[in-house]
C-alpha cells in the first residue's frame, strides 16, 4: 500500500482510496496515477507517459491530457498551484508530494505498470499474489480490439433482422470477457480505414437454405456456419455453438438453454427502434412485458419513449416503477444515461447531473467505452447549462479521447447556436470542436446508413453534418431537410422539435426570417421542457428581428422587442437566454437609431457575458460597444474596448479597431488591426467597406459615412463567414 496526503493506492489492485472512502476511476487514470507513485519527484517527459501508457493510439494526446484532469480532480489538486502534480512547461510533469511505501510495495508496483504499458490496448491488469510479500506472481489480461458488425441479413425478409440483433447482444455479453468491444458507431468510420488498419472483426451472414437458414460467421481467417432450423429464441445456443467453432472446438449441444420470455418481441423493438423509430418500437416493447411484466430493458425502452414523444407523466412514472438494485452495470448505466437526458431535458439539473455521474461511474465498472463515452457527453451537456466552463470542457476532452471527433458530432452539434450557445461553439475559434474531422467522420457515417436500414441513425447524422459550420450551404440544407423527414416519420417528437428549431435558426442565419418562422411554427413541445420553449420563443424574437433588420419592417422588429421583453420580464428565464436577450434587444434598438437605449442593453449584456465568462458572446457585446461609441464620436472610448490577442478571430472587433484606430490617427493599432482582419477568412467585403470609408471620409468621420459601415447586428448569421 503506498501512501500520499490523505490517500492509499492499493498498488496490486490499483485502487485508491480516501480513508475508507474508494474512488471510481478510470483503469488508464489509475495507470497513469501508477506511474506517477513509482516514480516520485522525478520530471516525466509527455513523449514518455505517452510511449509507456498510449502505445498506439490516434487520439492519444488527448487520452493523455484528459487522463491528468481526472486525475487531479479526484485528488482535488489545483494545477495552477499544486500539491500532487506539477505542469514544467516543455518539459512534461512532475509528482511534487512524498510517497510512503511498505518495503515490497514499489517493486511490485514498477512490475505492475511493465505489464500495463506491454500491450496497445489493455483494458485490466489482474495481480494475484501469494500469502508471502516476496513472491508476487502476475497475470496480465490483454484483450484485443474486436468490432462486431451487424449481421447482414440476405433472407429477403426484413423482419428476419431482429434475429441479428439478438445474436449480436449475446455474442457482446461473452466476447466483452476476452476482447475490448469497438462501439458500434464507429462502425464507418473504422471501415473507411485502410485494410491493414482496421481491427478484427467479427462478421455475420444469414442466408436462406431450403426451409431453414444458414448462419455464417467470419472473425479473422476463421470462419465457421450453423445451420438454423427456425428464428426463433434459440439466438443464445446459436451464439454459444459459433464461439466453440470460432475457436477451434466442437461445438456443444447438450446443454439446452431455457430463453426468457418476451426476448423475441424486445429484439423486434429495438430493430424498430433503430430502423424506424419509436412509433413502430412502442408497441414491440409493450408485448414483450405483457410475456415478462419484470423484464427491465423492455420497460427502460418504453420510459425513454413516453417522453421522446412528449408524455412526461407516463415517463415520470415508468421511471420511478424501475428497480435496478440487481440489474446488470451495463443497464443501470442505461438507465441513468436515459433518466440523466430526460432531466436536462425537463430542466432538472441538479439532478440529472448526478444522474450522470452515476451512469458514469457504471459505465466505468461495465468498461463499455460507447457507454463511459455517452456519460461523459451527458455531463458537458449538463455542464453547459449549469455555465461550468471547466466541467464541460473536462467532460467533452473525454469523450473525444474515447471516441474522437465523434463525441462532437452528435453532442457539440447541438449548441451549435451562434449566440446562444458558447463557450465552444459559434464559426471562431473552435478550440474543442474540431469541426473539419466531424465533417469526415459524419460524411462517412452519412455513406454506410444509406445502405443500411437504420433510418434512424442517418437522421442523427444528417442532422449534425447540416449544423457542421465547415459544410457548404447548400449541401447543410438538404441535410438538415431530410433528417426533418426521416423524423417526422418516426414518432419522435423531441427529435422533431430539436430538428425544426435548428432549421428555425438555420435560416435567420441567412437573413430568411419567414422561412425561419414557417419552421419555428411548427415544433410541438410539451411547456415542461423549459429549456426547449425558452430557447424557442428566442429564436421567434430573432425571426421577427431578422425580418425588421432586414428588411427595415418597423412592425418585425416592434414584435421581436415584445418578445424579447417577455423573456426578460419572466423570472425563471436562463442567465444564457437572458443575456442574449438583453444584446439582440439592444440591437434593435440599434438599428432604430436610439443610441442610448443601445448602449444602456450593451453594457448590461457585456457586464453579464464577463460575470458568466460567457467569453464568446462577451465579444458580440464588446464589439457592438464599440460601434456606439464611434456612431457617438468616441473613438478613443472604442479603442478602449479592443483586445487583439483575445479577439484576433471576430472580424468586426477588428473592423472597428481599424476604423477607430483611422479616427484616432493611431497609425500603428490601424496597421495592426487591418492586417490581423486581411488574414481571415471571407474578410475582403469588410476591407472593402474599410478603404471606401477612408476614401470618402478622410479626417472628417463624419457620421454619415460611418452610418454606411456593417452594423455589429450584420453579423449574427453564419453565412456572413461560409457562404462560398
Amino acid at each position: 500500500m503506498l501512501l500520499f496526503g490523505p490517500f492509499r493506492f492499493d498498488a496490486e489492485k490499483l485502487v485508491l482510496y480516501n480513508q475508507q472512502d474508494r474512488y471510481s476511476l478510470r483503469p488508464k487514470v489509475l495507470q497513469l496515477l501508477a506511474y506517477f507513485l513509482a516514480n516520485p519527484h522525478q520530471v516525466i517527459k509527455r513523449e514518455t507517459l505517452l510511449s509507456d501508457l498510449w502505445q498506439h493510439g490516434e487520439y492519444r494526446e488527448a487520452a493523455l491530457t484528459q487522463s491528468i484532469n481526472e486525475l487531479r480532480q479526484a485528488l482535488g489538486d489545483d494545477a495552477q498551484q499544486p500539491t500532487y502534480i506539477r505542469t514544467l512547461p516543455q518539459q512534461g510533469y512532475q509528482w511534487i508530494c512524498d510517497v510512503k511505501a511498505q518495503k515490497c510495495a514499489r517493486k511490485r508496483l514498477k512490475l505492475v505498470l511493465a505489464l500495463c504499458g506491454a500491450a496497445a490496448i489493455t483494458v485490466g491488469t489482474s495481480i494475484v499474489t501469494s500469502s508471502f510479500m516476496e513472491k508476487v506472481e502476475v497475470q496480465e489480461i490483454q484483450k484485443s480490439a474486436l468490432l462486431i458488425l451487424p449481421m447482414r441479413n440476405e433472407t429477403g425478409v426484413q423482419a428476419n433482422a431482429w434475429w441479428g440483433y439478438a445474436l449480436e447482444s449475446v455474442l457482446k455479453e461473452h466476447l466483452q470477457h476476452t476482447h475490448q468491444l469497438l462501439p458500434k458507431s464507429q462502425t464507418p468510420e473504422l471501415l473507411k480505414l485502410p485494410t491493414e488498419e482496421q481491427p478484427s472483426q467479427l462478421r455475420l451472414t444469414l442466408k436462406p437454405m431450403q426451409q431453414r437458414f444458414l448462419l455464417q460467421a467470419k472473425l479473422d481467417s476463421r470462419h465457421a456456419e450453423v445451420v438454423v432450423e427456425h428464428l426463433d429464441q434459440n439466438f443464445t445456443e446459436i451464439a454459444q455453438q459459433l464461439l466453440f467453432m470460432l475457436q477451434g472446438q466442437v461445438a456443444r449441444r447438450d446443454d439446452h438453454i431455457e430463453p426468457s420470455p418476451g426476448l423475441a418481441d424486445y429484439y423486434r423493438g429495438l430493430q424498430a427502434l433503430n430502423e424506424f423509430g419509436p412509433q413502430l418500437a412502442k408497441p414491440y416493447f409493450e408485448a414483450a412485458l405483457i410475456l415478462a411484466p419484470h423484464h427491465l430493458p423492455s420497460q427502460l425502452e418504453l420510459a425513454q419513449i413516453a417522453w421522446h414523444q412528449g408524455d412526461i407523466t407516463h415517463a415520470r412514472a415508468r421511471f420511478a416503477a424501475l428497480d435496478i438494485t440487481h440489474a446488470s452495470t451495463v443497464l443501470q448505466a442505461r438507465y441513468y444515461l436515459y433518466l440523466g437526458a430526460f432531466q436536462k431535458a425537463l430542466g432538472e439539473f441538479s439532478q440529472a447531473e448526478k444522474n450522470a455521474q452515476s451512469a458514469l461511474i457504471m459505465a466505468q465498472h461495465s468498461q463499455q467505452i460507447e457507454l463511459i463515452a455517452s456519460a461523459y457527453q451527458l455531463k458537458a451537456d449538463v455542464a453547459w447549462h449549469l455555465l461550468q466552463w471547466q466541467d464541460y470542457t473536462m467532460a467533452m476532452n473525454a469523450a473525444y479521447a474515447l471516441v474522437g471527433s465523434r463525441s462532437f458530432a452528435y453532442s457539440e452539434a447541438q449548441r451549435s447556436f451562434y449566440l446562444a450557445n458558447p463557450p465552444a461553439a459559434g464559426p471562431q475559434g473552435k478550440s474543442q470542436l474540431n469541426l473539419a474531422q466531424s465533417k469526415k467522420v459524419l460524411s462517412h457515417a452519412i455513406e454506410y446508413y444509406r445502405q443500411s436500414k437504420d433510418k434512424i441513425d442517418l437522421a442523427k447524422s444528417l442532422f449534425a453534418y447540416g449544423q457542421n459550420y465547415l459544410v457548404p450551404v447548400s449541401e447543410s440544407e438538404k441535410s438538415l431537410l431530410e433528417a426533418l423527414q426521416i423524423v417526422s416519420d418516426s414518432g419522435n417528437l423531441h427529435f422533431r422539435m430539436q430538428v425544426l428549431t435548428y432549421l428555425g435558426f438555420y435560416y435567420i442565419q441567412l437573413h430568411k426570417g419567414e422561412k425561419a418562422l414557417y419552421y419555428l411554427n411548427q415544433v410541438e413541445v410539451n411547456e415542461q421542457f423549459n429549456s426547449a420553449v425558452e430557447q424557442l420563443n428566442l429564436l421567434k424574437a430573432m425571426a421577427f428581428m431578422d425580418i425588421g433588420l432586414t428588411h427595415s419592417d418597423m412592425d418585425a422588429i416592434q414584435a421581436a422587442q415584445r418578445q424579447f421583453n417577455v423573456l426578460l420580464a419572466e423570472p425563471d428565464t436562463s442567465v444564457m437566454t437572458r443575456t442574449n436577450a438583453t444584446l439582440l434587444l439592444a440591437w434593435t434598438w440599434l438599428k432604430l437609431g436610439n443610441l442610448d437605449k443601445a448602449q444602456t442593453l450593451t453594457e448590461r449584456a457585456l457586464a453579464d457575458y464577463q460575470r458568466f465568462s460567457i467569453n464568446e458572446a462577451a465579444t458580440y457585446a464588446a464589439y457592438t460597444q464599440m460601434y456606439i461609441h464611434i456612431m457617438r464620436g468616441q473613438p478613443e472610448r472604442a479603442i478602449s474596448l479592443v483586445d487583439l490577442d483575445k479577439n484576433k478571430d471576430a472580424h468586426l472587433m477588428l473592423f472597428y479597431s481599424s476604423i477607430a484606430a483611422h479616427m484616432t490617427q493611431n497609425n500603428a493599432l490601424e496597421k495592426k488591426s487591418t492586417e490581423m482582419l486581411s488574414v481571415l477568412k471571407n474578410s475582403a467585403p469588410l476591407l472593402q467597406q474599410l478603404d471606401e470609408y477612408k476614401q470618402q471620409a478622410g479626417r472628417r468621420n463624419s457620421i454619415k459615412q460611418i452610418m454606411l459601415l456593417d452594423a455589429p447586428y450584420s453579423v449574427y448569421c453564419q453565412s456572413k463567414w461560409v457562404l462560398e
